[in-house]
């Protein structure tokens, strides 16, 4: 099943009093917490505002507020809002049982994930298998998550079948017989030896019990198809804003903004499609270049001027997450996209002077979700824009160096292999569509087919740096103006 193609579908929203097979029963009464026990953790849970609101202990194991009985084949639907530093989950077909790690909670979770990998709604095997779908390739629901928001989640269990939604997003997927039966819980993580008060909370609690039912029914995820051309002959190129130096670096904002840079000014400014305004985000960008933002709304930078890779957070917080490599100084970092797994692989090319440098090799990073930098490509002359295809499998590198662009096999996070030329043409920036073409900044706009054919080619009004697909409108800086065309086909998120 290919997960990274979405369905969004809708739900009567049904009400019954009685536990009738498929009518709504409502597991929280919005009072108090009967029919619920804890087991597990210290943490602490209470009703504030309608909402049980779960608050971490330190020095305290994973802590869950269960139902007192149990459930086989149901639809689950729930809302949390989470700390974003605190990961959580909710349980379902879960046990705890003398004879199992001395009563320890374990079976199927819905994972709730804030972090930049962004596995909200992945299903994990609590204190048993550890992880079952983390829905890495699927980034239509790790970017459906909201940051310091309501999330909804439903929850269909039937038969074998497990399969979860995210804000009506289809997120995991899987067949497990492991666990027939067992008690619904909502997870307060342990944060070991961390003081400060993390909260969750969770509200609108109902289920469907379905009873003996074990045919799972819900319409099976719909392929993403197009047929015919990619653009209409008659679209044409239109001025978004102008009057800048270099532009650069778009890039999808959670507000649905597109953010972009003006490199020399050290600016990033954003466009809102919703009124057509241009407005000025950020100053003293470090000379930012490649922008990217992750499903936890962080906006993550390439400072080609600061040398270094920053990360603003959904608060305004900026981090900075890599700068040296092996103690030496990076060269200016160019472009980053963020994988499936939390890390970023990012490009570190030399453009002007190098009386300063410290680094040799023009080389490709990857920077993991602890911190970890290495680097995964050193042979290529300048290493500029890069992009991932929709599958999560194949990391594209542009080395315009070379006139090249090249194809790998990302075997895990953060190891590629089977080096290969996919189109003998450079590139900036790049973006892909959910077909897998793959769009290409060179001296003209061009998409290629995933086998490396060309499949479309577009002249903007000035010679084009980068380019992002966002529905079906494709962005484009180029020089000093920011541009838009609308084209047949979608991008990815």
């Amino acid at each position: 099943m290919n997960k990274i193609l979405l369905t969004i579908l809708t739900f009567p929203l049904l009400t019954a009093a009685a536990a009738e097979p498929g009518h709504w029963i409502e597991l929280f009464n919005g009072e108090n917490l009967d029919g619920w026990v804890q087991r597990g953790g210290e943490a602490t849970y209470e009703v504030i505002d309608e909402a049980i609101v779960g608050t971490t202990v330190p020095n305290t194991p994973n802590s869950f507020l269960c139902t007192e009985k149990d459930y086989s084949n149901f639809i689950l639907e729930i809302e949390y809002k989470v700390d974003p530093a605190l990961n959580c989950g909710i349980q379902f077909r879960s046990l705890s049982t003398p004879d199992y790690k001395d009563g320890r909670v374990h079976g199927y979770q819905a994972e709730i994930d804030p972090s930049d990998r962004g596995w909200s709604a992945g299903i994990y095997d609590e204190g048993r298998k550890g992880w079952l779908d983390d829905h890495s390739d699927n980034s239509a629901a790790r970017y459906a998550f909201k940051q310091r928001d309501w999330n909804h989640y439903r929850i269909e269990a039937i038969g074998d079948r497990l399969v979860t939604f995210i804000n009506g997003v289809r997120a995991a997927d899987l067949t497990d017989d492991t666990t027939a039966e067992g008690f619904i819980a909502l997870q307060v993580h342990g944060i070991g030896k961390r003081e400060d008060k993390l909260q969750v909370r969770y509200r609108n609690i109902r289920i469907q019990d379905l009873g003996e039912k074990t045919a799972y029914t819900t319409p099976e995820a719909v392929p993403y198809t197009h047929d015919g051309p990619l653009v209409k002959e008659d679209a044409a190129f239109s001025l978004i804003a102008d009057g800048f130096k270099f532009t650069e670096g778009p890039a999808l904002g959670p507000d649905g903004k597109i953010y972009f840079n003006d490199i020399p000014n050290e600016r990033t400014h954003c466009y809102d499609p919703a009124n057509g305004e241009t407005g000025l985000y950020r100053e003293g960008s470090g000379r930012a270049n490649g922008l990217f933002f992750t499903p936890a709304g962080a906006l993550i930078a390439c400072e080609g001027g600061a040398r270094r890779l920053t990360r603003t957070d959904d608060a305004g917080e900026l981090t900075v997450l890599a700068e040296k490599f092996e103690g030496k100084k990076l060269n200016s970092p160019n472009d980053v996209v963020p994988d499936g797994f939390g890390g970023f692989y990012f490009t570190d090319p030399r453009y002007g002077k190098n009386d300063d440098r410290e680094i040799d090799v023009e080389a490709v990073y990857y920077l993991d979700r602890k911190g970890k930098i290495t680097q995964v490509a050193a042979d290529l002359i300048k290493p500029n824009g890069l992009i991932i295809s929709p599958d999560g499998k194949i990391l594209y590198i542009a080395d315009p160096g070379a006139e090249k662009i090249l194809a790998y096999d990302i075997e895990e996070a953060g190891t590629i292999a089977n080096k290969r030329e996919f189109a003998a043409v450079g590139s900036d920036g790049m973006t892909v569509d959910k077909l897998g073409n793959i769009y290409v900044t060179w001296e003209d706009v061009i998409a290629f087919s995933p086998e490396g054919k060309e499949v479309l080619r577009l002249t903007p009004p000035e010679k084009p740096a980068n380019c992002l697909l966002v529905g079906k409108t494709l962005y484009v800086t180029a020089r000093t103006g920011f541009y838009k065309v609308d084209l047949e086909v979608e991008g990815v998120q």
